[in-house]
């Protein structure tokens, strides 16, 4: 069985959880956390991710503290969990989080268990992830993710604003989470220039359709994620992308989901 699920997503803090489970053999996988605080981090891990299963890693986008953060690096060090970034990423964590002149005397800097990759693809139990990198805000090292288990392909594409980034790594999957953060209209309302760095509803939407179009099958489902509580709302993502994939793209049947910001997405079964 393979399963995906959002736990939150949003410039408040992003959780992603990807499962996957073969007899006894059995990987989970988190992508970016980015919770605040550490008593809310545990929390969440414990009463919604679940701990009574292993966490098996980590891996991280990108280094702002919506993805990432000191109290979340603080709960996987306790936690024993290791976390993957990118070799500059690290260095953009370590500078902004696990400065050794900022951190508390008490805090060892070796209890971080920090496991870096550079641009080829890496294994982390039953998944083969391979780093997409694409543009997002200045002097950030951001990743999108393709991920490979068995069979199985899917997609992670998270805080970008360049669709060209992405169009080359969104065919053939089973899977696929995309950022689709903002309106143009509700942009155009309530201007905030961060929102430039992220992927509009149409761009997702274009996206989407060429997706579509260059793959032997459609997705069996998609997860727009990352969405702007101001500048967004899910059912004017959802409808935006659905009236741009038509009523004979392929996507008739799609399942389509808008990841809520504070709260646990439905599971989405990628395969039983």
């Amino acid at each position: 069985m393979l399963t995906f699920r959002s736990f939150r997503s949003g410039s408040s803090g992003n959780l992603l959880l990807l499962e996957g489970r073969i007899g006894r053999r059995r990987t989970r996988l988190l992508i970016d956390c980015g919770i605040r605080s550490q008593r809310g981090c545990r929390q969440a891990l414990e009463e919604e991710v679940g701990l009574g299963k292993p966490i098996d890693a980590l891996i991280v986008t990108h280094a702002h503290g919506d993805h990432i953060n000191y109290s979340a690096l603080r709960v996987m060090a306790d936690l024993e969990i290791p976390v993957y970034l990118h070799q500059r990423t690290s260095m953009e964590v370590t500078s902004r989080y696990l400065n050794p002149y900022r951190l508390p005397a008490r805090v060892d800097p070796s209890s971080f268990l920090l496991r870096r990759f550079g641009t080829a693809a890496f294994s982390i139990g039953m998944f083969t992830i391979k780093p997409v990198p694409v543009p997002h805000a200045p002097e950030v090292t951001t990743h999108a993710f393709v991920i490979r288990c068995g069979s199985h392909r899917l997609l992670v594409a998270n805080d970008f604003n360049d669709p060209q980034a992405i169009a080359p790594h969104i065919h053939n999957c089973d899977f696929i989470y995309l950022e689709s953060n903002h309106d143009l209209e509700l942009l155009r309302l309530y201007f905030n220039p961060a929102s430039l760095y992220h992927l509009s509803n149409p761009a997702a939407a274009q996206l989407l359709q060429y997706a579509l179009q260059s793959s032997r099958r459609p997705p069996g489902a998609v997860m727009l994620g990352h969405l702007s509580e101001d500048r967004n709302r899910p059912a004017l993502a959802l409808e935006t992308v659905r009236a741009a994939l038509g009523p004979n793209s392929g996507g008739d049947d799609l399942a389509l989901i808008a990841a809520p910001r504070h709260t646990p997405s439905e599971i989405v079964v990628i395969a039983e």
